[in-house]
């Protein structure tokens, strides 16, 4: 089943297929046979591969299995690049009643990846479009192909892909709660035992508390739409986030994977990276020359993002507070700039408030750090504006005999 026989030559076959537990990446695959050389045996692509479909993925990697029928071929077995400038080497190769079963895995590039597999020349063309939300895809979509669409393990993996767990991971007892799949391992142990920071059912593979099709079917179902469905199940506690004042845009949506790899990854909370500060310019592109390239720019960037992130003056979910900072920004200033507690003038030159007025360039709100400070950074001393030499920084309100409107910082929409 889901075969394509290089020697049949059948030509321009369209198809798609994912490998559970790496979703959110479209892919669009269009397989073409070339005519085999003559001394080629039976080579068929066995996975992934459906007829004029599509193949969604989240990761970059996609595995391909090749069948091989006649084993006198497997010493002339390649696949490689259409360019040839890349070959790539089997992660494994088994054996199954005389037939075996090569598998590769390749990185994709976004865009057109074309690699060709020997020696029965089948050109496999993947056209890759990266993709980072569930909310709006539909897995019913007749032209998408699910590697699990009708059964848990189709019938010719079963030789090979079984419910047996290696002795280190043998469960003699039942959980308490919910059905183990024990029959994912085998493709997906990475998922149990490789990362850093687990995600509990997928660890100890409840991996049908969020993959079991509605109503219970034998398929594996991949959720959509409003993630969070599925996560207050478990977390109930974080429900509170959906009534405060300021949510942050994923939360708001319900896709909780936009952030969280719902399976585990090497980053805490099971984040897709670094959560301090990495992962948030995946979004905040305008504030990624703060992290990544402060010294190079010669950026004075605040400390404290330098030394712990975003987090730590801003909530990845949800506050009362705008732009969800942790508290206000006057008290959360002097958390660690503690000098300045109770202080309500004299900063930074005598008689100058710090509480109490108004902002001159932000009508009906009060004077705080952030009117003369930017609190990710500058290219000026101090995360000013501009250079505290010439008045240039004091003009801004102080306009006096300025000619030109003053201009409200960047960071105000100036």
């Amino acid at each position: 089943m889901f075969h394509l026989v290089g020697r049949l030559g059948i030509g321009k076959i369209a198809w798609a297929g994912r490998a559970l537990g790496f979703y959110g990446l479209a892919v669009a695959a269009v397989l073409t046979s070339l005519a085999a050389p003559a001394d080629a045996g039976e080579i068929s692509l066995l996975a992934p591969f459906a007829n004029k479909q599509l193949i969604m993925s989240r990761n970059k990697i996609v595995n391909l299995v090749v069948k091989v029928a006649d084993p006198q071929d497997l010493d002339n077995l390649y696949l490689q690049s259409a360019g040839g400038d890349r070959a790539y080497d089997p992660t494994g190769r088994y054996e199954k009643e005389g037939v075996y079963y090569v598998h590769y895995s390749v990185h994709l590039k976004k865009g057109n990846n074309d690699f060709i597999v020997g020696p029965a020349e089948l050109a496999v063309k993947i056209r890759y479009t990266p993709l980072s939300s569930l909310l709006h895809l539909n897995f019913d979509d007749p032209e998408l192909y699910l590697f699990h669409k009708n059964e848990v393990i189709p019938a010719e993996c079963r030789g090979c892909h079984g419910a047996e767990l290696p002795p280190r991971l043998a469960r003699p007892d039942p959980l308490g709660y919910g059905q183990v799949s024990t029959q994912c391992y085998s493709c997906h142990q990475r998922i149990v035992e490789g990362p850093e920071w687990k995600h509990s059912p997928a660890s100890a593979m409840l991996c049908r508390a969020c993959h079991q099709a509605a109503p219970p079917r034998a398929e594996v179902a991949v959720p959509t739409g409003k993630i969070e469905d599925i996560c207050f199940g478990c977390h109930l506690n974080k429900k509170k986030w959906l009534a405060m004042k300021h949510v942050h845009g994923p939360v708001g949506t319900g896709d909780c994977t936009i952030c969280h790899d719902p399976h585990g990854s090497n980053s805490q909370f099971q984040l897709w990276t670094d959560g301090k500060a990495k992962l948030c310019v995946v979004c905040h592109e305008d504030k990624k020359k703060f992290i990544a390239r402060g010294a190079e720019e010669k950026l004075n960037v605040h400390a404290i993002l330098s030394a712990r992130g975003c987090v730590v003056c801003h909530s990845p979910h949800a506050t009362e507070h705008r732009f969800q900072l942790l508290d206000e920004i006057e008290p959360l200033c002097i958390s660690c700039h503690a000098a300045l507690r109770g202080v309500d003038q004299g900063h930074p030159v005598v008689g100058h408030p710090l509480r109490g007025v108004g902002d001159p360039l932000r009508a009906g709100t009060a004077l705080v750090c952030t009117s003369c400070h930017d609190p990710h950074g500058s290219g000026y001393v101090f995360m000013l504006p501009a250079d505290v030499r010439g008045g240039l920084v004091c003009a801004k309100c102080h306009s006096g005999g300025i000619r030109e409107k003053p201009k409200r910082p960047a960071w105000m929409g100036g």
